[in-house]
């Protein structure tokens, strides 16, 4: 009994959906070394640094066998991230979600699937059913304006109580 390989588009499709699957680990074990790096107690936490460490080169040689760049289809982020492909679609006019350039139709980029999950699931706990939308678009609002030069400059600014009174 032989088994027929997958078509081409059907293992670009796996590929995808594995490389979501490294950005989700690759995201984990941020979190994980940031929480870590600011316990106190060094003992105990080497071995937990060394497996994270192991885990996150293994994520890495996972990411470069899977010849990146390659995105989710709209179903797929739709599907991970619990919304409907009409949404996806509308996350990604929006900047959201962005979209690997050049491709139709169009493919996600699986770290920013990973990003808004993240973002999703803290806004989903936090508010209301029909509420969370909106928190999400500020807070993501929020998070671009914070990374403005401009705003970074006043911020540093008030910091040092450089305000100007109008």
């Amino acid at each position: 009994m032989t088994t027929a390989l997958p078509k081409p588009k059907q293992m670009q499709r796996k590929n995808a959906l594995a490389q979501l699957e490294v950005e989700e680990l690759r995201a984990g074990l941020a979190q994980m070394r940031a929480e870590l790096d600011a316990s106190s107690e060094q003992a105990s936490l080497e071995h937990l640094r060394a497996l994270v460490d192991l885990f996150a080169a293994t994520t890495e040689r996972i990411s470069e066998a899977l010849e990146a760049p390659v995105g989710v289809t709209v179903d797929q982020a739709a599907a991970k991230l619990r919304v409907t492909p009409p949404t996806v679609r509308k996350w990604v006019g929006e900047g959201l979600l962005r979209a690997l350039e050049g491709r139709k139709p169009v493919e996600i980029e699986p770290r920013s699937v990973v990003e808004v999950e993240r973002i999703l699931l803290q806004v989903r706990d936090s508010y209301p059913s029909r509420k969370w939308t909106e928190a999400l678009a500020a807070y993501l609002h929020d998070q671009h304006v914070q990374g403005d030069e401009s705003f970074q400059r006043a911020a540093e600014q008030a910091r040092r109580g450089d305000l100007v009174e109008i």
